[in-house]
This record gives structure tokens, C-alpha cells and sequence, in this order.
């Protein structure tokens, strides 16, 4: 399963929307028996990188590109071994 863009706007952040997101598609993806999640961000963002770390997401690919100033990280969380619904 691959996720694309979660996103909380500020005036709703901190109020555990993101968690709360995260965890379902956690679930959903065990449900439909993905062997992992995988997703891009901005590495350098620390606090986010952290965030995702929390869930068991571990960085596996870096990579720089010339028209950015940040570093874009690719995060897996491995669920278990089978093939996804997705």
C-alpha cells in the first residue's frame, strides 16, 4: 500500500487527526493483507520523520534532487508477508 499525502491543516493539528489517520490506515492495510506501507517525505522535516517513527516506519531510501533544498526520504512499515488488496 502506498500513501500519498496526509495531510492536517494547522488549526487542526495537535488534536490527534493525523494519529487517528495513521492508525486506520494501518489497519486497512493489515486487513487487506498488505506486506507493507510505504511512503515519500520531506527528511530533513525531523518533528514528521519522528512522527512516522512512532509508528514503526524506518527510512530506506534517500534522495536529493537539484531543484529542492531538502532531502526526500522514503519510509516503509513492514505489516506481514502476502500480497495487497490495492
Amino acid at each position: 500500500m502506498k500513501t500519498n499525502d496526509i495531510v492536517v491543516l494547522p488549526t487542526y493539528q495537535n488534536r490527534g487527526i493525523g494519529s487517528e489517520t495513521m492508525r486506520f490506515i494501518i489497519e486497512k492495510a493489515r486487513d487487506l493483507k498488505c506486506s507493507k506501507i510505504s511512503l515519500g517525505m520531506v527528511h530533513d522535516d525531523l518533528p514528521l520523520r519522528n512522527w512516522y517513527q512512532r509508528f514503526g516506519f524506518q527510512t530506506v531510501r534517500l534522495k536529493k534532487f537539484d531543484q529542492v533544498r531538502y532531502t526526500v526520504g522514503k519510509m516503509e512499515l513492514l505489516l506481514q508477508r502476502a500480497s495487497c488488496g490495492l
